[in-house]
């Protein structure tokens, strides 16, 4: 059986997180049904995160900006990394999920540079680690920390951020690629 390379692979779409923030000023934040249609996992699934301290507690059983884009990015990598250590890249972005000081950058902007960089390395096909490294640097180029509260140098937020994004665009595209290589294999 044979398949044209322009088929396209069960891609997992990312959310356009721009779109959806005028929602997030209007209503105040998205309901568990919301977060659920909008991201395909079960609400147990979100809830058990919120329990494992991953995800702060929703507010009057609202989900703010900062909460729907982690569960956005966790749920992204968990396909292709360990909930562990994807637990332990978004503390080295952002610390204690409850505590915004030691942020280096919001979760909902992250989010945003990970789904503007995807679009810019796409297809992955004529991706090279150089290419990735000098994307993440165009789209991180006018980043200067969040506010004053942050207490490190912003030259060592910048480095963190550009090491993460590199991290989370690595994972996601691996994740793509394997995604590929099963549909592949089906065809063998």
């Amino acid at each position: 059986m044979t398949r044209d390379n322009n088929d396209v692979i069960n891609k997992q779409e990312l959310v356009d997180f721009e779109a959806i923030r005028p929602a997030f000023a209007v209503t105040g934040g998205l309901m568990l049904s919301q977060v659920v249609e909008m991201t395909g996992l079960g609400g147990s699934t979100i809830q058990n995160w919120i329990k494992r301290g991953w995800i702060m507690s929703p507010v009057d059983k609202k989900y703010s900006e900062r909460q729907v884009a982690r569960i956005l990015i966790i749920d992204m990598l968990r396909k292709s990394m360990q909930l562990e250590n994807i637990l332990k890249l978004m503390e080295c972005v952002n610390g204690d999920v409850e505590d915004q000081s030691d942020d280096i950058i919001k979760d909902a902007d992250l989010y945003i540079y990970i789904y503007n960089i995807v679009k810019r390395t796409e297809p992955f096909e004529h991706f090279t680690l150089d290419r990735l490294d000098s994307v993440i640097d165009e789209e991180i180029k006018d980043y200067h920390g969040t506010d004053e509260n942050y207490t490190g140098h912003v030259s060592d937020a910048a480095k963190r951020l550009h090491d993460a994004l590199k991290i989370i665009l690595l994972t996601y595209m691996s994740s793509e690629l394997r995604k590929r290589a099963e549909a592949e294999l089906e065809l063998m």
